[in-house]
């Protein structure tokens, strides 16, 4: 993720930490432009939120630098790095009321009470939370409480948020719309942003820029698009997207052959399955298969088939003509991904090759 020195707000250079024998940032490098909101992505145990930790101060690295708005931050303690820290469990002061849980890191700052009546009154409009201030954490709904968590921890007027899989905790319905309010708020504050998930969904439809992590390493970091469209290695291509390997792909028709050491991955919008007879594009091109599966997805119907041994999807509309189990449906595969060592290619079917080249 490339940012010109002048823009950038936190650069990790060259970062190592164990932890005993256990190595969990391996060479890590990473710049964030300032005002952006990127997310640190990856499976359970690949690092994302040690490396959050660091930014944080909770700890320190074995090597390597950090630099925060072009400071060498290693050796300054957190509460002096200018961040504001929100939890995945929130961690509300169970006992204090909404107004004194977002006032406490004023309070202890000893900003004069006057400026943390009118600084915790803006926050709460803020956040939507205006009239619960009187309230203890247990009466908020779980989508309040992390909210107010979040205007405790923006209180001090951090330069730098960062978030530790802030919706992990609450129920699927007010974590779509925490994710929307969540883009909104640093979009309006213009606040640095860093937030920790394991769920790519969440971290395509909130992030500016997404950093991939592995075992410890940074695989690609970019926009959503980028990691998406272009994926850099094999393991950003199985884990980004609904990815299903492929054996033996060079039985579908109008792919070019290669050798022995390669993977095929296909993702269900390279594929089309359609009934028999529908007037479709390239539906002389297509090869049968049968349906074996059918899963409701609410404004779509995911359609599962099997073609040369492979069970794969494709994503129908509910308003196009009902597709069932057992039938037999045509299917055109427009690309797959082929990975090769550490290399990752995006092949297309021949069919759309030799049709762009007569156009």
């Amino acid at each position: 993720m490339s940012a010109e020195n002048g823009n950038t707000c936190i650069e990790l250079k060259n970062i190592n930490k164990h932890f005993n024998t256990f190595h969990a940032s391996k060479d890590v490098n990473i710049s964030i432009q300032k005002g952006k909101l990127a997310a640190l992505l990856g499976p359970s145990g690949s690092g994302k939120t040690t490396v959050l930790r660091m930014i944080a101060g909770l700890e320190q690295p074995d090597s390597g630098e950090i630099v925060i708005d072009g400071r060498v931050v290693n050796k300054i303690p957190g509460s002096e790095r200018g961040i504001g820290f929100v939890f995945q469990s929130y961690a509300l002061f169970r006992y204090m009321t909404v107004f004194d849980n977002i006032a406490f890191g004023l309070r202890v700052r000893k900003v004069p009470e006057k400026e943390i009546r009118v600084r915790v009154t803006e926050l709460l409009n803020l956040i939507g939370c205006a009239g619960l201030e009187k309230r203890f954490p247990s009466q908020l709904s779980g989508g309040q409480r992390q909210r107010v968590a979040f205007a405790r921890a923006l209180a001090p007027n951090p330069q730098i948020l960062l978030l530790d899989e802030p919706f992990a905790a609450i129920d699927a319905k007010v974590r779509l719309e925490l994710r929307t309010w969540l883009k909104e708020m640093i979009t309006k504050l213009k606040i640095t942003s860093i937030f920790v998930t394991h769920d790519q969904d969440e971290a395509i439809e909130v992030a500016d820029e997404i950093i991939v992590t592995n075992q410890g390493r940074v695989e690609q970091s970019g926009t959503p698009q980028e990691l998406y469209r272009k994926p850099a290695t094999p393991f950003v291509a199985q884990f980004i997207g609904n990815s299903i390997p492929i054996r033996n792909f060079e039985r579908f028709r109008f792919f070019e052959k290669s050798d022995d050491n390669v993977t095929a991955i296909l993702r269900p919008e390279f594929v089309s399955i359609f009934k028999k007879g529908e007037r479709v594009q390239y539906a002389e091109s297509a090869e049968e298969a049968v349906v074996e599966d059918i899963i409701f997805r609410g404004s779509s119907l995911e359609i599962r088939a099997r073609l040369h041994d492979n069970l794969i999807s494709s994503i129908r509309s509910i308003n196009d003509a009902p597709v069932e189990v057992g039938e037999t449906v045509d299917v055109f595969i427009y690309r797959l991904f082929l990975l090769r060592g550490d290399t990752v290619t995006l092949v297309q079917n021949q069919t759309i090759k030799d049709e762009s080249v007569v156009i």
